[in-house]
């Protein structure tokens, strides 16, 4: 039975299915089959491709005029469900073959594809280049709508003389695998800055010159809303994070302060009444907090009255607060009338947070817990409170 996934491999070897590359094509070959997904190798040297002349018609007109195999091949891999792109290293780069093919492809390469498939890039060399071919052949994947999830390379010199075979094969089954997995479930891969280099650059290079020679490419960039900015054209949005730039001021403004102490050979010095000793470990949030007063650092309280409440939420459900005065720190039960700062939080995360089991600045930032009211308090709780 016929799979309706289909991967469609372009190899540039001139030797076609005995050569090195196509080796390497159908190592990927099984692990594909295993996941449903059908390899159609088409081998450019069994096909009839003109050189491009740079005449630059495809650009403007939308097709080029050459009449080939060209633009069956470049359909194959349009419509294929992931793409792979294969050449061995002839002379520091692909062969003739496969570059005839690549110019040809111009007029693509300035119209992003709506699609972003995944794609593999494939080489292999005699001991030199393969690394860099590959990297070019991953590139030029977004040509065809597709992007790049790895490169398969190897060094060979004679046929099926790897260098490493059993770890090239391992490589190629976990590519395919990757491959696999990515078509099925139509994963993405995060933008680049490639993908943000070719944004700006293609998009002005088209729009400067919409009026002559790229009036096909404009027309197709204004047909997809390229130009409405760079999320549309990846296809993925920036993500909302729960971010109150009061934070950042908050932060700048403890570490100015910290600085400005250090500066000034000033020291943190911890003192503690000779009725108090070091706070016990707390088991649950309610004694953290309890113990919190035990642990206060008084020399970094000068001149400070505040009250940070605590809304404790999940496993345990309270409110409390303590009350920094005079150089002094009290735990109390029950909410403030006038907190400076409240800190709405489940008690498994506060309670990690204070064992320094969880960054506390990174867990706001992930909006673990929510915090109203005097930030510039939020940030001072780790010079408060030496636990």
């Amino acid at each position: 039975m016929e799979s309706s996934l289909t991967i469609v491999a372009v190899n540039g070897s001139p030797h076609a299915g005995i050569g090195n590359t196509a080796m390497m094509l159908e190592m990927l070959r099984p692990a594909l089959a295993e996941n449903g997904l059908s390899l159609e190798v088409i081998n450019l040297c069994e096909h009839d491709i003109d050189y491009c002349v740079g005449c630059g018609v495809c650009m403007e007109k939308g097709r080029c005029w050459i009449q080939d195999d060209h633009a069956a091949i470049v359909e194959r891999l349009l419509a294929a469900d992931g793409i792979i792109l294969a050449s061995p290293v002839y002379f520091l780069h692909v062969t003739a073959q496969m570059k005839t093919f690549l110019d040809r492809s111009l007029a693509f390469g300035h119209k992003p594809r709506p699609s972003w498939k995944p794609g593999l890039a494939v080489s292999v060399s005699a001991g030199y280049g393969e690394t860099n071919v590959a990297e070019y052949l991953g590139s030029l994947l977004r040509v065809y709508g597709a992007f790049s999830v790895g490169r398969l390379t190897s060094l060979s010199t004679s046929p099926g003389e790897f260098l490493g075979k059993p770890a090239v094969e391992a490589r190629a089954r976990d590519l395919a695998l990757d491959l696999a997995r990515a078509v099925k479930e139509k994963r993405r891969y995060p933008a680049t800055d490639s993908d943000l280099i070719f944004y700006q650059f293609m998009g002005a290079l088209v729009r400067d010159h919409r009026d002559s020679i790229m009036k096909d490419d404009f027309e197709h960039w204004e047909k997809h809303g390229l130009y409405q900015g760079f999320e549309t054209f990846i296809q993925q949005q920036r993500a909302k994070a729960p971010y109150d730039p009061e934070m950042r001021k908050a932060w700048l403004q403890e570490m100015m302060a910290r600085r400005a102490s250090k500066r000034a050979g000033k020291k943190s010095v911890i003192r503690e009444s000779p009725s108090k000793s070091a706070a016990p470990a707390a088991t649950t949030c309610r004694e953290m907090l309890q113990s919190m007063p035990l642990a206060f650092n008084p020399s970094a309280a000068q001149g400070l009255a505040a009250v940070y409440q605590f809304e404790i939420s999940g496993d345990e459900s309270f409110t409390a607060h303590l009350k920094i005065a005079e150089g002094a720190c009290s735990y109390h039960d029950g909410p403030s009338a006038k907190p400076g700062v409240v800190i709405q939080s489940p008690a498994e995360v506060w309670l990690a947070v204070s064992r320094g089991e969880l960054d506390g600045q990174q867990a706001f930032m992930a909006g673990k817990y929510k915090v109203e009211g005097d930030l510039s308090l939020l940030m001072k709780l780790r010079s408060l409170f030496n636990r």
